[in-house]
């Protein structure tokens, strides 16, 4: 059976996608207003993968590297790795 031309049609018209849409955008925007403006104002990044969701991230997290003493676990054979405290990261 070829179904290749059967196409699903929508039960909700394109008014009523665009006002939900809408409505969506500025629940979105009050919901996250303070929070968004809090992280900007510490100079943190802010993106928006899907409605109501963020992911707020400071820059300087790019300036950690791996521990090269320990590669990256934060121990060594003699326990916790004084290089960089057991974290595994340390500044570059």
């Amino acid at each position: 059976m070829d179904v290749s031309n059967i196409t699903r049609k929508s039960t909700v018209s394109n008014p009523v996608r665009r006002l939900l849409a809408g409505l969506l955008e500025v629940l979105d925007a009050w919901a996250f207003a303070e929070l968004d403006a809090r992280a900007r104002g510490r100079g943190w990044q802010v993106r928006r993968p899907a409605p109501l969701m963020r992911v707020y991230r400071a820059p300087e997290f790019d300036t950690y590297v791996r521990c090269a003493a320990c590669e990256g676990d934060g121990v060594t054979r003699q326990g916790l790795c004084r290089a960089c405290l057991g974290l595994g990261r340390v500044r570059r």
